[in-house]
């Protein structure tokens, strides 16, 4: 589905690049020439130091959002990339995770995420409005305005790649589960089931895992004040034990909990030092367990942590409904109902115009 709507990101990405107005050109084109190089430090710096009053509060917005998803380890260009090469066979949604992996970094979801606020800041003229009213065709028939247009569209690009850079975050075995998606054959990565187990264990108080496998949790409490459910899940095959460590929000499963994302190990004082090669880097199980030891929560610089649940069924969702109402375009409309189809083809009489939930992610992720 993405070929069909490059050509029209494309224009959005060039206009999101342009400065206006002319208070200091030689400011924009340096913020601009550190962009294209790829020197995103530089880009936040100048934008966020000297080159500040060189732009519109929007435009520095914009600015600042396109250095910050490039530092994200996604720029412009591999976005265009990754979108021109997704396969449009039925399988658009594996392939542009496997590319989305390629890219990822320890850092790249709290730096989406920022790049995501920045987009929203640009067009929110000093309110405070969801992007899913912002960019509902509604509104964007209503203000016919090409900046709020190109902004939503981008918006909808960085939802996608976010709940796709999810996924990575949940198995450290992309190919293998993107073989067992396209197959259907059921050869779910153990880590990726570990991740389901702890999300569906967290957000339904009724959950029962398959019979080969148990669920344990006790409370875990981070420096900072951040207490989490230390979330256990154990694989017992041919008298053989896997265990996996996981994160929830709350030792209380409920729909308002869920697993946060994780990356490597750590002590409750954020260190990995002590917390080395606790994991079979293949397989992703421990296989050696050190006291003290947790899964360790990816905390954004504004002191909160991320929601798995909230990162694939938002992101998808609002990613979705965001590239469709931007477009204006029946096949690009028909396209995002595919993507979404994709997902939901394991429910039954799965409807693409309803709101896709965890356990449509969580059974398509299954397969």
């Amino acid at each position: 589905m993405y070929k069909k709507v490059i050509s029209v990101a494309l224009v959005a990405m060039a206009v999101m690049f342009a400065g206006c107005g002319n208070n200091d050109t030689t400011c924009r084109i340096d913020v601009q020439k550190a962009i294209d190089e790829g020197r995103y430090d530089s880009a936040i710096s100048d934008l966020q130091g000297r080159c500040a009053t060189a732009y519109t509060q929007s435009d520095l917005d914009m600015n600042l959002a396109a250095a910050y998803m490039g530092k994200s380890g996604y720029s412009v260009s591999d976005i265009a990339d990754m979108l021109i090469n997704a396969d449009d066979n039925g399988n658009a949604f594996t392939s542009f995770l496997t590319s989305v992996d390629a890219k990822k970094t320890g850092n790249s979801l709290p730096l989406l995420s920022k790049a995501n606020d920045y987009f929203l800041n640009a067009i929110q003229a000093g309110g405070n409005y969801p992007a899913i009213s912002l960019c509902s065709r509604t509104n964007l028939n209503t203000k016919d305005d090409s900046r709020l247009t190109n902004a939503c569209l981008y918006i909808g690009f960085n939802e996608t790649i976010k709940a796709a850079n999810t996924i990575t975050y949940l198995t450290g075995n992309v190919n293998t589960l993107v073989n067992s998606i396209d197959s259907k054959s059921g050869t779910t990565p153990d880590d990726m089931r570990a991740s389901l187990d702890a999300l569906g264990w967290a957000v339904n108080s009724s959950y029962t895992a398959a019979s080969d496998a148990s669920i344990s949790a006790s409370t875990v409490t981070f420096s900072g004040n951040y207490t989490f459910a230390d979330v256990n899940v154990t694989y017992t095959d041919n008298g053989q034990t896997k265990v996996f460590y996981r994160l929830a929000k709350s030792i209380n499963r409920d729909t308002n909990n869920t697993t946060v994302i994780t990356d490597g190990y750590c002590d409750v004082n954020g260190s990995k030092d002590n917390c080395q090669g606790m994991e079979d880097s293949t397989t992703g199980e421990i296989i050696k367990p050190i006291p003290g030891c947790h899964a360790c929560p990816v905390v954004m610089d504004t002191n909160n942590t991320l929601s798995v649940a909230q990162l694939l069924v938002d992101t998808i969702n609002n990613g979705t409904n965001t590239i469709s109402a931007v477009s204006g375009d029946d096949d690009v409309a028909q396209s995002v109902k595919d993507f979404k189809q994709e997902i939901m083809d394991v429910r039954t009489n799965g409807d693409t115009n309803s709101t896709i939930t965890v356990n449509d992610i969580i059974n398509y992720l299954q397969q």
